[in-house]
């Protein structure tokens, strides 16, 4: 298919959205150690979320259960993976598959990205189960790739995937989408370049994208973080980087006016890498590796 130019945004930021910046986010802890740390997350219910974690060894967990109920204290708790002797290795990120079928659950289905680019689809039952059913490749993944991020958006029943390369401090993050067939997982090749972005802040030990989410109307928001190792300290922001559009058999990028952190989180040492809209805002999941994880939902409106 032709490469499509990515379009402009129409939109300035400061008129379209309004976030509460770090000083009135209220950042939960899990508790410490990599068992605890987020690499991804989706949601199940409004009560429940699935947790994606970057276990690298046979016996490390992959999957989680976060229950955040109102007015308590969320909770994380770990799951067994689907099949005990091909576990993912180094999975960075998961997305909920959106049920058409009004009879059945909303979410019954996930993705999940592990860093090379290999993605599994798992059926997760009675949020203590799984069970793979699919596996695929991105089709833009090479040997070296850094993948950070995943999500779903739909247009009414026509959907597309997107992923990211996290980048580093020399190279830019690489954002791309296509067409997705949620029936068969048939994934179009890009019809676009990669949008390649490279944020502003943090500005060392960078990963520009560290995980993106996409809002009911087609808004993209990603985190961008800082990661020096294992102690930290860390540091993260949120970025608002446009919209998709679907014209006619095509989905474009309108790219955001204007790219500058909506929240920066420089004190508190937190490395955001789970992003999943909630009814009370974007929710923000961290790995802090051997510190552990925290939550927080970022309002807005």
């Amino acid at each position: 298919m032709p490469v499509k130019h990515i379009l402009s945004t129409v939109l300035l930021l400061a008129a379209a959205f309004s976030v509460c910046a770090e000083p009135s986010t209220q950042w939960h802890f899990l508790g410490e150690g990599k068992n605890n740390a987020i690499s991804g997350i989706t949601s199940i219910d409004g009560e429940h979320f699935l947790v994606a974690i970057d276990g690298r060894k046979p016996e490390h967990p992959r999957l989680a259960l976060l229950t955040w109920k109102k007015s308590q204290k969320p909770a994380l708790n770990l799951l067994d993976w689907c099949d005990k002797n091909n576990p993912p290795v180094d999975l960075e990120a998961v997305t909920a598959i959106p049920n058409h079928q009004e009879s059945r659950p909303k979410y019954r289905e996930y993705l999940l990205l592990e860093s090379k680019g290999s993605v599994t689809r798992i059926q997760l039952e009675n949020n203590n189960s799984c069970k793979v059913t699919a596996k695929f490749d991105l089709p833009n993944a090479v040997a070296d790739s850094n993948m950070e991020a995943i999500a779903i958006h739909c247009f009414g029943s026509s959907c597309l995937l997107a992923w990211a390369e996290r980048g580093d401090d020399k190279t830019p993050a690489k954002l791309s989408w296509a067409h997705f067939n949620i029936e068969d997982n048939q994934l179009d090749e890009p019809e676009n370049k990669p949008f390649e972005f490279k944020a502003p802040f943090p500005q060392q030990n960078l990963r520009s994208i560290s995980d993106l989410a996409i809002d009911s109307k087609g808004e993209i928001w990603v985190s961008a973080s800082s990661d020096p190792g294992d102690e930290g300290p860390y540091s993260s922001a949120i970025y608002h980087l446009g919209s998709f559009v679907q014209r006619e058999n095509h989905i474009d990028l309108n790219v955001a006016k204007e790219i500058k952190p909506l929240a920066r989180y420089e004190k508190e040492n937190v490395k955001i890498e789970g992003l999943v809209f909630t009814p009370e805002g974007l929710l923000m999941g961290v790995e802090n590796e051997n510190l552990g994880g925290k939550v927080a939902i970022l309002p807005i409106k």
